[in-house]
């Protein structure tokens, strides 16, 4: 029951954030994927209570196997319009590998400054603990 639970409140956050995106998008006229701010607010949802996580987790993991099936239209588009493409083909290219080592690269630094953070606060909880230990002991 419990997981039926969390399942449930996992999938209303996910829709909510992104019915709050397209709203924002809409309302507020930006030039930004509704998506792209949905992501972002159930990112800032996860930072702010991160208790929710596990809901969240239960939720995605069933679409997340089946990703595949999401590119199929995506596929589809591209042998519509296979002639722009290829006659595009070295500016796609770049385009690609620009921004594939740019967001692999911004996505890095995120990481990297998240996980010293949370091992920083891993270390300062353990020492605290000891410490606390430690004055038990007298």
């Amino acid at each position: 029951m419990r997981a039926i639970k969390r399942y449930f409140v996992g999938a209303l956050l996910v829709f909510l954030a992104y019915s709050v995106g397209v709203s924002i998008t809409y309302y507020a006229a930006l030039p930004v994927p509704s998506a792209l701010v949905g992501l972002l607010l159930l990112l800032f949802i996860l930072f702010k209570f991160p208790s929710v996580e596990v809901d969240v987790s239960t939720f995605v993991t069933g679409p997340l196997k089946h990703m595949s099936l999401f590119f199929v239209p995506a596929v589809m588009g591209v042998s519509l319009f296979w002639d722009e493409i290829s006659s595009n083909a070295l500016a796609i290219g770049l385009a690609i590998i620009l921004t594939t080592a740019i967001s692999l690269l911004l996505t890095a630094q995120v990481a990297q400054r998240l996980l010293v953070k949370k091992d920083s606060l891993n270390r300062s909880k353990t020492a605290g603990a000891s410490s606390e230990g430690a004055g038990n002991d007298q």
